[in-house]
């Protein structure tokens, strides 16, 4: 598993995840042109994108996007919960572009899992959430409510503007989730045990240390490249969108270079 922390390992996974979504039929509103799967949310400096690798072959990627003045992706679908949740005080992340070039059989899939895995402790020790958010296709709801505890799964599904495809929403309590899991998959043996992949690994302390110091925001001139040189994102998106991100990256400190 890698941190796609470079302009290369970026491009690597956008990449593959425009590729999934094109073997897959959707009807790309994203990425159509320059073949990546690249959107305003992945050039927010706080968004971390990890990729897994088979041999020199990608073979999965996931993004961890925070919430910030320019919102989250499921902010354009299900606008409603999103709403509650901050009036709450929740602190949010989403999870985004999940895709792996295999499913092996078996529960858990593995490859799934360990990008799950990633972008759970990043949502919890690095953006500080305390909820995390998606739109997922509508036919995965069942393992997301029945399978990994979500708390909330929408019954109705909306059309993504990215892809044409039925997603519903659907949410997870990180505060709660340890005690769930427990509840639920304690005593279950072998790769079912989700209590046990989540929560049960030793080597938790330094895989946080390894995500804090692989967390590198895009500098000034991977966002000319991937918003505007390769995919023309910025110049859709207009003037405020840019004037937010500008400020985004002043206050994360990004390199010019």
């Amino acid at each position: 598993m890698l941190i796609a922390d470079t302009r290369a390992l970026r491009e690597k996974a956008f990449r593959l995840v425009c590729d999934a979504y094109r073997r897959e039929g959707y009807e790309l509103r994203y990425g159509s042109e320059s073949g990546l799967w690249c959107t305003v949310h992945h050039l927010h400096p706080g968004t971390m994108i990890f990729l897994a690798e088979k041999g020199e072959q990608p073979a999965g990627s996931v993004a961890l996007m925070p919430d910030s003045p320019l919102g989250l992706p499921t902010d354009r679908i299900f606008p409603e919960p999103l709403a509650d949740l901050r009036k709450a005080g929740r602190r949010l992340s989403e999870i985004s572009s999940l895709v792996v070039t295999e499913e092996p059989g078996g529960i858990p899939p593995q490859p799934a899992m360990h990008l799950y895995r990633l972008a759970r402790l990043a949502a919890l020790h690095i953006a500080e959430s305390t909820d995390i958010v998606a739109s997922v296709m509508a036919r995965h709801g069942d393992f997301y409510s029945r399978f990994l505890l979500f708390d909330e799964v929408s019954p109705e599904s909306r059309l993504s503007p990215k892809t044409g495809q039925p997603v519903i929403y659907v949410r997870l309590n990180l505060e709660t989730m340890e005690t769930r899991y427990r509840e639920r998959y304690a005593r279950t043996p072998s790769r079912r045990n989700l209590y046990s992949w989540f929560f049960q690994h030793e080597d938790e302390p330094a895989v946080v240390e390894w995500l804090r110091s692989g967390r590198r925001p895009m500098t000034a001139g991977e966002l000319h490249y991937f918003g505007a040189r390769k995919t023309g994102i910025l110049a859709r998106e207009g003037r405020d969108v840019i004037a937010v991100l500008e400020e985004e990256y002043r206050k994360a400190g990004a390199s010019e270079t």
